[in-house]
């Protein structure tokens, strides 16, 4: 499962049995150790692929969605690079190929690195689709190939975008005393698109330094339960990453499910439920499906599932499981309040102090979800309500929103960051879609405060997916016209006034709610 808050490098190498022996381990290892030392949050993840045949390419990267592809190995003078085939002999794979290829997956690749001899004639061909491409101009030595490689990353790990970690390469080449520092090449897409493409979604993430400290000290606690809650575009799923992510680093194992791509009809069984659940887990975890040898049908459905866990899923080392959209559970009357109950039940169990306590201090909990009132569910009233460690998600202050500006290279001053905070406030997602604006299309603020409100401006697509939500709900519709036309906060049914919360169109003031922000004023006002 792709993870939006890390950086994912595919490092391919191919050293057909028909070719000169390269030091190709020697440059992972050193890869390996340079992320490795900048990289305490595993931020960084590296997947490789060793002897790397041509079909191999496209499956590794179907299977692992990187951000860098790396591919170190041999090429030759007209531009082929040298792939393995099937008995280890030299495969080779043309410039047109490999572009086409990246043609197709440039919605995630963002740079493609060539650490082999004559690369950039593939470099000129794949930077077509991708916006940084590096190759070689003409042959490169084994030592200075693996000093660009260590270079790059050291200064990739250390922040530093893919312009300035190119840069740091070759003078990685020269500070090893060797004359091969022009070699490289930094091929750019388009010129016009290269700040914003510079960079992979992780390197944006705000942090929240203080929330994501509390986050790390509870979940290395046995049998600790984080809930983060906030409405929809808050950043929840990029938190829940973050802290997936350190306790990988701190080896534990990890599961993420997102009830989100679940099917309909899975929800309304409980047995179907949980027993997909129990198969989910188990597939994460990489262990085999024994569920039919724990289940009784003379038993409920819970009990089951408790035991799965007990017996089978946690009988190894501490599992960190990450329930995204839970909000999709709440709403089914048929499992949601059993369901709560049971994860109510799994966190008591780990601190009773029995033998069974130490099994199930082993499960750490994290769980999402947009707010708290459902139809099927008020999870104040439910046994979620005051376990755990609550998180509530904050709009960006100030401060945060030109942090923000700075990662896309945006110079505005004091009173324009004021101008666009007073369109957006502190919306993540908003100011993201600002940012990017700005960014690609180099034009002015003025520019955008002009349209955003219009289809011209970057925002129609979220605003169209909420004008089609609220017209397919009259009581909505009804309610959030009240809101947007009123020059001051006003009083709704409390259900409606969290379904509205919920989707992030409104604040709440005690009663009483108002515009999340002035561009939904503006945009609804003419729409509904």
């Amino acid at each position: 499962m792709s993870n939006d808050s890390q950086i994912r490098i595919l490092f391919l190498t191919a050293e057909p049995t028909d070719s000169v022996r390269l030091r190709l381990g020697r440059e992972l290892e050193d890869i390996k150790e340079r992320l490795r030392l900048a990289n305490p949050q595993q931020i960084f993840v590296l997947e490789e692929r060793r002897s790397a045949r041509p079909k191999d390419i496209s499956q590794a990267i179907h299977d692992f969605q990187p951000n860098i592809v790396h591919f170190s190995g041999h090429g030759r003078s007209n531009g082929e690079l040298r792939f393995e085939d099937e008995f280890g002999n030299t495969q080779p794979v043309t410039p047109e190929a490999l572009a086409a290829l990246f043609k197709l997956v440039a919605d995630h690749v963002n740079c493609v690195v060539l650490n082999a001899c004559y690369s950039d004639i593939q470099a000129e061909a794949i930077v077509q689709h991708i916006p940084f491409v590096i190759g070689m101009k003409r042959a490169i030595g084994d030592e200075a190939a693996i000093a660009f490689a260590v270079g790059f990353y050291k200064a990739l790990g250390a922040n530093r975008t893919i312009e300035e970690a190119y840069e740091f390469g070759c003078v990685e080449i020269q500070l090893q005393g060797i004359p091969e520092e022009s070699t490289p090449v930094l091929r750019k897409k388009q010129e016009r698109c290269l700040r914003q493409a510079d960079a992979t979604p992780a390197m944006f993430y705000l942090e929240r330094p203080a929330i994501e400290k509390r986050c790390y000290e509870e979940i290395k606690q046995p049998g600790s339960l984080i809930r983060i809650k906030a409405p929809e575009n808050m950043g929840k799923t990029w938190l829940m990453n973050r802290i997936v992510a350190y306790a990988r680093g701190n080896s534990y194992k990890t599961v993420t499910l997102s009830f989100k791509g679940l099917v309909g009809g899975i929800f309304s069984d409980e047995e179907t439920f949980l027993r997909s659940l129990c198969v989910a887990v188990g597939d994460e975890l990489e262990l085999p499906n024994n569920l039919n040898q724990h289940w009784d049908d003379k038993l409920s459905c819970i009990f089951n599932c408790t035991m799965y866990f007990q017996k089978y899923l946690l009988t190894s080392s501490p599992v960190v499981l990450a329930l995204n959209y839970l909000d999709l559970v709440f709403e089914q009357s048929a499992i949601a309040n059993n369901f709560c109950n049971m994860l109510r039940d799994w966190h008591d169990k780990a601190i009773r102090g029995d033998k069974v306590s130490e099994i199930w201090q082993k499960l750490r909990l994290i769980i999402v979800h947009s707010t708290e009132v459902y139809a099927s569910l008020n999870i104040n009233s439910s046994p979620l309500a005051n376990v755990g460690l609550v998180i509530e998600l904050p709009e960006f202050n100030i401060e945060q929103v030109q942090r923000l500006l700075k990662l896309h290279h945006l110079d505005l001053t004091a009173n324009q960051v004021k101008q666009l905070m007073d369109l957006l406030g502190g919306h993540p997602l908003l100011l993201r879609k600002a940012c990017d604006y700005l960014t690609l299309n180099e034009i002015p603020l003025e520019k955008l405060l002009k349209v955003a409100s219009t289809i011209e401006g970057p925002f129609t697509g979220h605003l169209l997916e909420h004008l089609s939500k609220i017209e397919n709900n009259p009581d909505l519709k009804t309610a959030f016209r009240q809101v947007i036309t009123a020059k001051k906060p006003v009083q709704l049914p409390p259900t409606i006034a969290r379904s509205l919360h919920r989707l992030g169109l409104v604040k709440l003031e005690g009663n009483f709610v108002k515009p999340r922000c002035k561009l939904y004023r503006q945009f609804f006002c003419d729409r509904l």
